[in-house]
Formats: C-alpha cells, structure tokens, sequence
C-alpha cells in the first residue's frame, strides 16, 4: 500500500484532477461576477475573497509544473533543460503563494471579526484598513521566500526513473523553506482560532443588540442573514487552509525525519533511523508527499469556490442569469 501511494501517483493526481478543474473553472467564474459587477460587491471582504481566489487559481497553475507533472513523470527531458532560475522562481511561486493565501485568510477572519463587534463602522474602517492589509500579506512573506533565489535548485529523478521533484541541494547556511512553511502553518493556526474564538464571543453579546428596534427589524434580519452566511463561508473555508497548513507540517516532520536524518545517518556510519532504509525512508516520504494535489484542490479551491456560491445569494443570481 504504501508502495502503491509512493510509487504510484497517478490515483492522486487524477483525483486533484477531478476535484480541481470543476472548482477551478467556478473559482474563475465567481472571480469574474465579483470584478463585472463590483457595484454589487463593493465591501472589503468580497475584494479580500477575490485577491485569495486569483491567488490561489495562479498557484494551482504553477504546481502543475513545480510538483504535478514531475509526480506522474511527463516533461521529463522539458524540465532537464529548464534554466535554474526556472526551477526557482517555480519554488517560490508555490510557497509565496502559501504564505500569502495563509494571511489573506487571517484579514478575512479579521474583517468579519470586525463586522460583528463594530457593525456601524465596520465599513469605514475596512475603507482604510483594506490596502494596508493587502501590502502586508504580499510583503511580509518576501524576507522568507525570495532567498530561495539563493538555492542551488535540481532536477531530483525518484528511484522508479520516471518520476522527479523540483529540489535543491542541503547546506548549513541555505533556507529551509519547509521549516518556514512548517512554523508559518502553526502560528497561522494559532492567531485564526484565536480570531474564530473571538468572533463567537463577540457574535454572542452583540447579537442580543442587532434585533432590538422595531423600526430596523427587517433590515436587521436581513443584514444579519447575510452577515452570518459570510461568517461561515469565512470559518469554513479557514478550516481548509489549517488542513493545507497541517498537511504541509506534516511534509515538513517527514522531510526532516524520513529523509534528510537518514541521509546524514547513513553518510556519518550512524543507525538508521527506527531502523529504516534510505530508500524505505524515502518511500514513506514519497507516499505522503504525493498527496499534495488533492489536499491542495480541496482545502484552496473546492471549498472556499463551492462554498461562496451557497453563502452568496447575489452570485448565484447572477450565475443564474449568464446561463439563462
């Protein structure tokens, strides 16, 4: 079985493959209703939502050539004539990318934080709060990810001849971008349940205070309907960054220990770690790491794309009308 995950990648990639494309093309659509019709969506949260959706559809695209196809073995020879500065700019693209994604979703959690304790000037405060947001989850993460420019980036053929990953060589002195990724994800988990906490709290005292007024009863009810929904698609959608945040822990944990421990192990005359192999250690690591798709085009495009066309009432209206 695990022979078969490692070794045999086409399952998951076919897989992310089903999963992706449909997503991926509503993703698309939604960007576009969004950006035509920005009249009818003209808050901060729908311009935060767009940014991570366009992000997160640019990814999808790059880790079809920094990871996807060298896990089914295609472009073999293509990639071999790849200049350095390629394989590093691919590198970067997948992990900026996590990173940003990771903070747009903080501010997306903020924005609704915000909507429920300050609900009369959460508006104007998100008019200011918006471009500082954005420059902060684009540059915030460039001292972690642009050395990767630095590396001595490789085409890493697997032991099956066929498949290859984008890597680059060891050293003391170089990024290691998998720790930065692995402690980035833990406290992005933090901070986020620490805002969904936060959001309950506040939604729990205020919401005795946005029904009371007969005269804004309607509107009240209405407005919190729509407040609510966005609420979820926001938390919910959280919750399928923490599971790319975990999953890439996890490669982290598996990297170090599977891979790189036992590589110094077997070159100092040390045992081997829990008694593995190189080749068994880096079978374990392959079968984990081969996963990456699915669990990406789940977690970054299926659930926030699906979800944001049950949580918005406006966009599948205007789904609806393009298809009519």
């Amino acid at each position: 079985m695990i022979n078969l995950l490692a070794y045999g990648p086409i399952v998951p990639f076919v897989f992310a493959l089903l999963i992706g494309i449909p997503s991926a093309i509503l993703y698309c659509l939604e960007v576009w209703v969004i950006i035509a019709n920005f009249a009818d969506f003209n808050s901060a949260f729908f311009v935060l939502v767009v940014v991570r959706a366009i992000l997160s559809l640019a990814n999808w695209i790059c880790q079809f050539f920094e990871n996807r196809f060298g896990k089914i073995g295609l472009f073999l020879a293509f990639f071999h004539q790849l200049p350095e500065c390629a394989l590093s700019f691919l590198y970067f693209a997948v992990n900026f990318a996590f990173h940003v994604e990771n903070l747009l979703t903080v501010f997306l959690l903020l924005n609704r934080f915000s909507s429920i304790l300050l609900p009369f000037t959460y508006n104007k405060l998100w008019r200011y709060a918006l471009a500082p947001a954005l420059i902060v989850s684009f540059v915030l993460p460039l001292p972690f990810t642009v050395p990767i420019f630095s590396l001595q980036m490789f085409i890493h053929v697997q032991n099956d001849n066929v498949s290859f990953t984008i890597d680059h060589y060891k050293n003391e002195n170089a990024v290691k971008s998998s720790k930065i990724s692995a402690w980035s994800a833990i406290f992005f988990g933090i901070i986020c349940l620490l805002l969904n906490l936060a959001s309950l709290v506040a939604y729990k005292f205020r919401r005795p205070k946005s029904v009371v007024g007969q005269m804004q009863s309607n509107y009240s009810t209405n407005n919190s309907m729509v407040e609510r929904k966005m609420t979820i698609y926001t938390v919910v959608s959280f919750f399928g960054q923490l599971i790319m945040a975990i999953f890439m822990i996890i490669v982290y944990v598996t990297s170090t220990q599977f891979v790189d421990e036992p590589n110094r192990s077997s070159s100092s005359g040390q045992p081997a770690l829990f008694g593995l192999s190189a080749e068994q250690t880096q079978t374990l690591f392959l079968a984990n790491y081969n996963q990456y798709p699915w669990v990406n085009d789940l977690s970054t495009i299926a659930i926030p794309a699906w979800l944001l066309l049950w949580a918005s009432t406006k966009m599948r209206q205007f789904i609806s009308k393009k298809f009519q």
